[in-house]
């Protein structure tokens, strides 16, 4: 079985050398962080994470939504995005089974494409003998306004808030 899963996960590691790519992982820090009891929302010290991790990955499937802004309703289209990802590449950001089983994954934050996306679902994709191989997340882009109590994700804020103030229009990125 250790022969087995140790020439697996060589195997996996050359492909993703050749062909894979990578993401940002952040866990969050439940310990430090201050939320309102109510809202779930951050209070006081706010949100704390660790990280950030650079993890390589097998596949990347990033699905960009066209029209990402606000609908007349309220509502707007999120990316998504869908990983699939070496457990053991996953495991150094300070994952485990556990925290897999228990979902505690999913205040963590992965940064893709200049995007910022919260982790909402993550699965074992392949085993051996219960020794995970291959594990997928599950990710949805944070908006602009979802991120204004985290300064750490400063840099993912594509909204110009200080040029809608006077009167601009927002500003996106590459424009």
């Amino acid at each position: 079985m250790n022969a087995e899963t140790t020439l697996i996960h060589r195997a996996l590691r050359g492909y993703q050398r050749q062909v894979g790519d990578s993401m940002t992982y952040w866990r969050f820090a439940y310990n430090e962080s201050e939320m309102d009891d109510v809202y779930d929302e951050a209070a006081g010290t706010g949100r704390a994470y660790y990280g950030p991790w650079q993890i390589p990955v097998i596949h990347v499937n990033h699905g960009e939504a066209g029209d990402t802004n606000p609908r007349d309703s309220g509502l707007y289209v999120r990316d998504t995005l869908f990983i699939i990802a070496e457990f053991n590449q996953i495991s150094r950001a300070g994952l485990t089974d556990a925290d897999i089983k228990h979902a505690t994954y999913q205040r963590d934050r992965v940064a893709y494409n200049n995007s910022l996306f919260a982790v909402t679902h993550m699965d074992i994709q392949g085993q051996i003998r219960r020794r995970d191989i291959i594990v997928s997340l599950t990710c949805e882009q944070l908006r602009d306004d979802e991120l204004v109590d985290d300064p750490q994700f400063e840099a993912y804020v594509t909204t110009d808030y200080t040029r809608l103030q006077q009167g601009f229009s927002p500003r996106r990125d590459g424009e």
